[in-house]
């Protein structure tokens, strides 16, 4: 028994050691592929030509090549009138590290920090507009030019983004926020901002108290009113309902605090989320509409008026906040970003009290959407865009309201100087039944129908940063396409037979396409870099069984939020099948095998596949 046991542990101790080695594989040579990509001419990029200027800052190198790159910029776009682009820092050995990818032009995420950067190139027009002390000193030279640009217009196109690095610093930039308090650009005006908080609700009597009873707590500085939206609540809790909203009334015609109204819409019917916001919109009285989740948690002071300061600048659309766990620092929303997957709450499951990539998860951003589970915005903005799609009765509503409006040329934001705590569920990837899933994908394909051009594409959130996952990083190589394998063609399987079914293996289908399946496989409880798991295929209807032998991939955001288990880092796959399966509708599964025991055990979900 002793030497098996200590057998074992030898194997282990290997496996571990070739896990490690594989592990690596996926770590990102930044440094020799931007050596790649640049290719010097030899050229001054300070020189200038009389069509443009390029202007330096900071202790560095510009890039090789930089001047040619923008040139080309310039010509492609002749309506940009401000250049900026990416940047890194080189040590003393000459390696580049630490690249500083950013969004897009984002006119608050400006005003969170400069982020324009050491090389801005403007053409010879705003250049002469510039006085010598402006010409030297970085800050407001950025803020002068941003403003000759339009920066601050509704749909503004004349500040460009090159997503190239165009300059190697040798000295840190600060974090974001440091040094750069976020700009108050409005005052909220008291007497004219009235804000109508509209809540969808249903037999949640608890949850909604909570919520009531938080916001009126917390919100002391804007008028305000209340639009509860009850879709057939039992008529027990009907009454509770009835006889909360009037004691509040009863506190409002007592004078107090800064709630002027509260009303209460019983209309039984389907739940339809985004119709029942539209009701409550034309119930409501404000010029500010504040869509708000009955899960939510008020826990601080002044985060209306913070949300209320962005709404009522004249480019912004959609204004969020960040989004925390209950009893925890753990993040459910700062910003959604639009990648593989398609819409997803980025960073959500990661600590709050770390700071991220570019301090995503801090200050005041830019983002493509937002959740309605907290979301502000003008009525005349709202209504513009056509209100919410009311064909996405559950998932997407929100983040097709966001799309719209970003197409009509208004920036979303989210603020992350302030945050709620929002009840939702912790538990990441449960099985979700599979009409739930074929929902989910229905109104996914909806979204991208409504909104062709922005299908895996997001201006706000760098095409170099992580495109598949939950955290933020840099994007690793084999995304890059470095020839490691990831995919093999499905096979018949034929020794599945006699395996148990075991829940200790976790299988979560993110993304199930007739030629691409994404997700993980976790085996809890064990060191996964003792199993080799294979995806299974079975045509519901004939019954054959299909297996598919693929690479594992790099999940770092699973093992951040699983982190008592042993080496599940590369629990991910991302295949594409190389021979399609038979016409049908498969049901999704894995079967995960010891190397050393040669036990196996299989996983079956609810998930199905139609090809």
């Amino acid at each position: 028994m002793r030497l098996k046991k200590l057998l074992r542990h030898m194997l282990e101790m290997r496996l571990d050691q070739q896990y490690e080695k594989s592990l690596q594989l996926y770590e990102m040579n930044y440094d020799t592929r931007l050596e790649d990509e640049e290719e010097g001419t030899g050229q001054d990029p300070k020189k200038t030509s009389a069509d443009f200027e390029v202007l330096t800052f900071g202790k560095g190198e510009t890039a090789a090549g930089a001047r040619e790159r923008i040139a080309a910029f310039f010509a492609k776009y002749p309506e940009v009138l401000l250049v900026y682009g990416d940047e890194d820092m080189v040590d003393e050995k000459g390696t580049y590290h630490s690249p500083w990818l950013k969004q897009d032009w984002s006119p608050d995420s400006y005003l969170c920090r400069d982020y324009l950067g050491s090389v801005v190139a403007v053409r010879r027009e705003l250049y002469l507009k510039l006085s010598e002390e402006e010409k030297k000193e970085e800050s407001l030279c950025h803020d002068r030019l941003v403003e000759l640009a339009g920066g601050y217009e509704k749909g503004c196109g004349q500040i460009g983004h090159l997503r190239e690095v165009l300059f190697h610093r040798e000295e840190k930039w600060l974090p974001a926020g440091e040094g750069r308090p976020g700009k108050r650009l409005v005052d909220v005006p008291k007497k004219e901002a009235f804000v109508s908080v509209i809540i969808p609700s249903k037999d949640n009597v608890p949850i909604l108290t909570r919520c009531l009873d938080t916001v009126i707590q917390t919100v002391q500085g804007l008028p305000y009113e209340i639009v509860i939206v009850d879709n057939g609540s039992s008529e027990a809790n009907r009454k509770e309902i009835t006889g909360k909203t009037e004691q509040i009334a009863e506190e409002i015609r007592g004078g107090r605090g800064c709630l002027k109204k509260i009303r209460y819409l019983y209309r039984p019917m389907p739940f339809n989320f985004s119709h029942m916001c539209n009701l409550g919109v034309k119930e409501a009285e404000g010029n500010l509409l504040l869509f708000l989740n009955d899960d939510i948690e008020a826990v601080s002071s002044g985060w209306m008026e913070e949300l209320a300061d962005k709404a009522l600048r004249e480019w912004t659309g959609a204004v969020g906040i960040k989004l925390l766990y209950p009893a925890s620092q753990r993040i459910q929303h700062t910003g959604v970003v639009n990648i593989v997957l398609g819409p997803v709450h980025k960073l959500q499951f990661q600590e709050d009290n770390k700071c991220y990539y570019d301090g995503r998860n801090q200050g005041v951003w830019n983002y493509l959407a937002v959740t309605g589970a907290c979301m502000m915005l003008r009525r005349e903005v709202f209504e513009e865009a056509g209100c919410f799609e009311e064909e996405l009765q559950v998932a997407f509503n929100d983040v097709d309201l966001c799309f719209t409006l970003y197409e009509l040329g208004y920036h979303n934001v989210v603020v992350n100087t302030v945050h709620l705590v929002h009840h939702e569920s912790l538990s990441r990837g449960r099985d979700e039944s599979e009409e739930d899933q074929k929902r989910l994908m229905k109104e996914r394909d909806i979204l991208y129908g409504r909104h062709p051009r922005l299908e895996r594409k997001d201006p706000y959130y760098h095409p170099r940063l992580n495109r598949k996952r939950l955290d933020t990083t840099i994007r690793p190589a084999f995304e890059e396409g470095c020839t490691i394998p990831d995919r093999r063609v499905c096979e018949l399987a034929e020794d599945i037979g006699g395996v148990r079914e075991d829940e200790c293996l976790r299988l979560i289908v993110e993304l199930a396409t007739a030629n691409r399946v994404q997700g993980y496989a976790v085996v809890l409880g064990s060191d996964n870099a003792c199993f080799v798991t294979k995806l299974l295929f079975q045509d519901k209807e004939r019954g054959d069984l299909y297996q598919l032998e693929y690479t594992p991939q790099c999940r770092n955001d699973i093992a951040q939020n699983m982190p008592d288990q042993k080496n599940i880092a590369l629990c991910g796959f991302e295949v594409d099948l190389v021979a399609p399966l038979p016409p049908g509708e498969y049901r999704i599964g894995a079967v995960s095998r010891d190397v050393i025991s040669g036990l196996r055990i299989v996983r079956w979900i609810p998930v199905a596949m139609v090809v």
